[in-house]
């Protein structure tokens, strides 16, 4: 075992201490980020301030000081062992008895942590063996796609390994997933006859191409990166982290013989199922164990029974159970939606009401519209998938089964994309700042984008002769306006020549300046201070609602299915446009309130 040691390592003595504890190797995270110039905004996947991740035209750090930190670090360690005596941390590895409890006055608590300064004695191995990787399962697996399926134009085939899987079996399907992509896309030249091409570019096969049965008792990760085209259908049991990762396809599982019908009597997947899975169907004819679909991301999951903590961390996707359930549930759930069936009403008792909120489709709510359809739909899928049971009763009866159907969202939702919870949550000041510094970042990034990619802005489109308030003319407009505004940055910040400040001026849009952003966004806020409050908190709403579908659109994962997201969707969009009748679009909302000498110069070119 090699025991990987990590939270918050930032100086020598705290690997010493973790190597001494029995650590071999250590992990430095936010301190090494901080070297890279990070700052902490916690807006990573949004925007970085430090050009970290999203801007990489703003990032001035320096891969050296990086360097020089973990050289730092080696110096100390070096150090410290030389005072204990010690030649090397292979040295210093397990020496519990070199450390000693802090006895201080102002130490929190009395907890007793003596027992992990216990110094056991370590059998040490001269010559280990160690396990090596076991794939065999899915290399048979890849022989028969490549040579019917990829090279011999088949377009559907069905696969059965030798023999029944065992705990052994690990993440079968995995390397397969892993390697189609990669065949599809990095390899071949021309599309086998079972693969399409989306929008992007990307190949993937049609559904159900490569249909695998499987049964017995897989091990951990079973169905782990399963792709599109992939349908895994397994009897029997599996292990913790079924579908993790997946990003399209279908698992299923069913149940064998034997299994009873109460809350844990068929369990058939372990724990954190469908962790950070993206996309496809999961269809499990039993129960599951704790933290299921836990950080699920775009997958669609039907299952009978889980355990504490569903939906932990969710943020996209759509999840139903047809089962027990116990505490924690949508813990920290931020996106997407989940539906359970509760006769006995138990469910209010164990939400985790910090993060979501539920009601019940006869509730008679605009949200239990949305919802019915999506859990039929989800009712049909897993009865067609396994044939369940539960799922043909809960259908032939649906008038009673609705009546004990609850739909849970998350609150972040609903804060982040209704016009009436952000209105109760935000003055007109906060309102109007976020519309102006979207509006401002909007016309930047139109001209950014161009420039990057080293097109013409706007594809070179121009009004027509006598147009007027058309998008064209609006974005047109609104690019001389950010144009005009570097430039004249540019002119105070200085330059030698001409060439000199249209270089400064380019800069400044490419960097998204902060001068830059606050002169647009001074022009932006008197575009949008005609509106009262609730109309500001509808404009609000619905840019965010459109970031969302912008988000969406952009997902490399196209096999999602999220029929309560998008419900949502409709359901918000319709209700913004009915409080605001027709809404603006950002380009005519910016122009609303052109410069004048912009508007001089336009007319005169």
């Amino acid at each position: 075992v090699h025991l990987r040691c990590s939270g918050a390592m930032q100086t020598g003595s705290d690997v010493v201490k973790a190597s001494l504890l029995g650590g071999d190797s250590f992990e430095f995270g936010t301190t090494a980020l901080m070297m890279l110039k990070c700052v902490m905004a916690k807006n990573c996947n949004v925007k970085c301030p430090a050009g970290l991740t999203t801007n990489p035209e703003a990032f001035d750090g320096d891969p050296r000081a990086l360097a020089q930190y973990l050289l730092n670090i080696s110096h100390e360690v070096r150090e410290i062992l030389a005072t204990l005596g010690l030649r090397s941390l292979d040295e210093a590895r397990g020496r519990a008895d070199l450390l000693h409890l802090l006895d201080h006055p102002a130490s929190v608590g009395k907890l007793n942590l003596r027992a992990m300064l216990t110094h056991v004695p370590e059998n040490r191995i001269e010559n280990p063996i160690y396990l090596e990787r076991d794939f065999a399962v899915d290399d048979t697996l890849l022989e028969q796609v490549q040579s019917r399926v990829l090279d011999g134009g088949e377009t559907a085939i069905e696969l059965r390994p030798n023999a029944p899987l065992n705990n052994r079996n690990k993440t079968v399907g995995g390397q397969l997933g892993v390697d189609i992509e990669r065949m599809l896309n990095h390899e071949l030249e021309t599309l086998p006859n079972a693969a399409f091409e989306d929008v992007r570019g990307r190949r993937y096969l049609d559904m159900r191409t490569v249909r695998i049965v499987t049964q017995g008792s897989a091990g951990q990760s079973f169905g782990a990166f399963c792709n599109d085209g992939m349908a895994l259908e397994h009897t029997g049991t599996c292990n913790d982290g079924g579908g993790k990762g997946a990003s399209g396809g279908e698992i299923i599982i069913r149940a064998p013989e034997g299994g009873g019908a109460g809350h844990g009597e068929n369990v058939l997947i372990g724990n954190f199922a469908l962790f950070g899975a993206t996309g496809g169907r999961t269809f499990i004819e039993g129960q599951a164990g704790d933290r299921f679909a836990v950080r699920n991301s775009g997958a669609t999951a039907v299952v009978e029974g889980v355990g504490d903590f569903c939906a932990e961390y969710m943020t996209n996707g759509a999840l139903l159970n047809l089962g027990g359930f116990a505490k924690g549930y949508g813990n920290g759930m931020s996106g997407g939606f989940a539906y359970q069936y509760d006769p006995e009403g138990r469910l209010p008792d164990m939400i985790s009401r910090d993060s979501v909120l539920m009601g019940m489709l006869g509730d008679g709510s605009p949200e239990s519209d949305i919802h019915e359809d999506a859990i039929k739909q989800l009712l049909e899928w897993h009865l067609e998938a396994t044939g369940s049971k539960k799922a043909r009763a809960l259908l032939a009866d649906w008038d009673t089964t609705r009546g004990h159907m609850a739909w849970i969202m998350p609150k972040a939702l609903l804060q982040y994309q209704d016009a009436d919870e952000i209105l109760a949550a935000r003055s007109r000041k906060e309102l109007v700042e976020e519309l102006a510094t979207a509006l401002a970042t909007h016309q930047i990034a139109q001209v950014k984008a161009a420039w990057k990619r080293g097109k013409l802005v706007h594809g070179g489109k121009t009004p027509g002769y006598g147009d007027r308030d058309t998008e064209e003319m609006f974005r047109l407009l609104n690019s001389y306006t950010v144009l005009e505004q570097a430039q004249v940055l540019a002119d105070k910040r200085g330059g030698a020549s001409k060439l000199e400040r249209d270089k400064i001026a380019r800069n400044l849009i490419l960097t998204e300046d902060f001068a830059l952003m606050t002169a647009l966004s001074k022009h932006a806020r008197k575009a949008v201070d005609t509106y009262d409050d609730a109309g500001l908190a509808t404009l609000v709403a619905n840019k965010r609602l459109d970031d969302f579908k912008r988000a969406l659109a952009l997902r490399n994962i196209l096999s999602m299915d999220s029929p309560g997201t998008y419900g949502w969707v409709l359901h918000q969009d319709a209700k913004n446009r009915d409080a605001l009748g027709t809404i603006p679009s950002f380009d005519a909302l910016f122009a609303q309130n052109a410069l004048p000498d912009v508007v001089a110069r336009t007319a005169a070119e």
